[in-house]
């Protein structure tokens, strides 16, 4: 058990720091030590909502979370995991984890690319659905006829796989809609402690989990969320990107080969 805590401690603290809730890996580890791929996804969640709340707790302090956002984004991004989490005993996730590993590698190119060649953000304004936002010294707009089924799709996806929708949704925030890395990291650690937990209650539906590791590896990925929060709020909107990116690009190809091999 020595060696799984130290293993999960690094990874909730890595994954934190760019506001990612950790399931990408988490199920593997789960798979490894011998867990159904339906315990290991449930545990998961379980353990996505623990480290994602204790990030959160640390960027609502400094104020970098949008409140607004993380609300208008999460409802449908929740009613899309426990959809997911529902559903996920119809579905095969290895042609699931190869689009999206493919479509990582993408993101993270884009992430850390200079920001007038990378952002493909829509234009500010008041048309139909145009929500614009000001926030802590920043600008950007969402279009919330494009970003409602989004979202929902995000949280399908991430009921579905086990996993939190962050990996997804903060490229996407990034990218397209011009929202600073760091506000929407601090934003995205609300939202995967909520997918967390509604993607954990679909699972829970028809699966049980053992409580005693996961409460154990719950305090472990705790701490690690308390100190990837506070190593994000220290490093510059350049180098957030910059490990932002680097950790999509592991994923994409952890997610690619364990597909593939």
């Amino acid at each position: 058990m020595f060696v799984e805590i130290i293993v999960f401690l690094i990874i909730s603290i890595v994954l934190s720091s760019a506001g990612i809730g950790g399931g990408i890996f988490y199920v593997p580890i789960f798979l490894f030590l011998g867990y159904s791929f339906q315990e290991s996804s449930t545990t998961s969640l379980f353990l996505i909502a623990i480290t994602g709340f204790s990030a959160f707790l640390r960027f609502r302090k400094a104020k970098m979370v949008d409140w607004q956002l993380a609300l208008v984004l999460e409802t449908f991004t929740d009613l899309g995991a426990f959809t997911g989490g529902a559903t996920s005993f119809h579905f095969h996730p290895h042609l699931l984890k190869l689009i999206l590993g493919l479509l990582l590698l993408i993101a993270s190119y884009f992430t850390i690319k200079p920001k007038n060649n990378a952002t493909v953000s829509i234009p500010s304004g008041k048309g139909f659905g145009r929500w614009n936002r000001h926030f802590n010294g920043y600008d950007y707009s969402l279009s919330l006829p494009i970003i409602i089924p989004l979202t929902f799709s995000i949280g399908y996806l991430s009921g579905l796989l086990g996993i939190a929708g962050g990996v997804f949704k903060i490229p996407i925030m990034i990218l397209w809609f011009g929202i600073p890395a760091k506000i929407a990291i601090a934003t995205s650690t609300l939202m995967i402690s909520l997918t967390g937990l509604l993607g954990l209650g679909g699972h829970l539906l028809h699966t049980a989990i053992d409580w005693k590791t996961a409460a154990i590896l719950g305090v472990v990925v705790f701490a690690g969320g308390q100190i990837g929060s506070r190593i994000s709020l220290k490093l510059s909107e350049k180098k957030v990107k910059f490990v932002l990116s680097g950790i999509l690009g592991i994923i994409a190809v952890y997610m690619i080969l364990s597909t593939l091999l």
